[in-house]
């Protein structure tokens, strides 16, 4: 999720936190507690100090050690440490258990975005991503707004953050629900061989959808049990001179590991040639879209590759 969302975040569980006895009888932890879960909230972010080494680098690490539960462990430790030096080096076990909270919940809402996070490092790799939310999500947004100015108007923030979380939980079943629905549906289209990724709107009964053929992916949305499609784009061609120059930077390796929908835009000019990859999961510039630009010489040699995030979109025809 994004940051503003992490921060409302850790206000919640903050609020939600007066459910916990130590903190009831001890309102003036408030501040420490603030403290450890918005800083908690984000301390999984920690990763975007590789956004200095380039964009390349940022997208190649981000989401992933930082995520891990060494690093969550590890993280809270830190955190909840702090904040009990902080008060005469008390309350460590209740700061650190609404800290490891705090990070957890990044971690899962993470989980329910399109990118994913390796949150099972060390014991494996493997990227997971339920595909459930966008990035910002106005509703969860709404939620965590809304118990924000109940708990300002009096109201006891313990209750009103149980129904803000119970809510939400209830939202992301709902939403995870309606998924498996629109998978089934999109069953009964199936093509042999090809395969369907049903991506997240702000909309509950409307996903856009990238459908894999053997040479061309097509992109469409599913809407009130009708399935529409907007763009054909061919896959990037094996036998493609100026595409093959272009796959030999790391950063196309990794793109090529990391996801099985992209699509290569050649761009010719007077000096060489310049190849747009897109990533089609990413169609919003709320969720993060990137593309990286490979510039090549009339010999195909590589001259560099840069990355550029949320302002080139999908192309609309091959």
């Amino acid at each position: 999720m994004d940051t503003s969302t992490h921060v409302l975040t850790g206000v919640g569980l903050a609020g939600l936190s007066y459910l916990d006895p130590t903190i009831s009888s001890h309102p003036e932890l408030l501040i420490p507690m603030l403290f450890c879960t918005i800083l908690g909230s984000n301390a999984p972010d920690i990763d975007y100090i590789y956004k200095y080494k380039g964009n390349d680098v940022y997208l190649q690490k981000h989401r992933g050690m930082s995520h891990s539960l060494y690093a969550q462990g590890f993280l809270s430790l830190v955190i909840a440490g702090i904040a009990t030096m902080a008060n005469g080096g008390q309350f460590f076990s209740t700061f650190l258990i609404w800290t490891l909270l705090a990070m957890i919940l990044h971690v899962l809402f993470d989980i329910c975005n399109i990118y994913g996070t390796q949150a099972f490092r060390p014991f494996t790799q493997k990227w997971l991503a339920l595909n459930l939310l966008t990035i910002i999500d106005p509703f969860i947004t709404a939620l965590h707004l809304g118990g924000i100015i109940f708990w300002f108007a009096g109201y006891s923030s313990g209750m009103v953050f149980l129904i803000v979380y119970v809510t939400t939980l209830l939202y992301l079943l709902i939403r995870y629900m309606i998924q498996i629905r629109v998978k089934k549906a999109l069953l009964l289209f199936r093509e042999s061989g090809v395969t369907y990724t049903l991506l997240p709107t702000f909309s509950l009964n409307r996903w856009k959808i990238v459908a894999s053929f053997k040479h061309h992916y097509k992109l469409g949305k599913y809407e009130n049990n009708r399935i529409t499609w907007s763009k054909v784009l061919m896959k990037a061609s094996e036998h493609n001179e100026i595409i093959a120059a272009s796959r030999k930077h790391i950063f196309i390796d990794y793109l090529r590991m990391h996801t099985d929908y992209l699509h290569a835009k050649v761009k010719t000019y007077t000096d060489g040639y310049e190849v747009q990859w897109f990533d089609l999961r990413y169609q919003s510039k709320f969720d993060e879209p990137f593309v990286a630009v490979v510039k090549l010489d009339t010999q195909l040699n590589l001259i560099q590759c840069e990355v550029k995030r949320g302002f080139m979109a999908v192309p609309e025809k091959a």
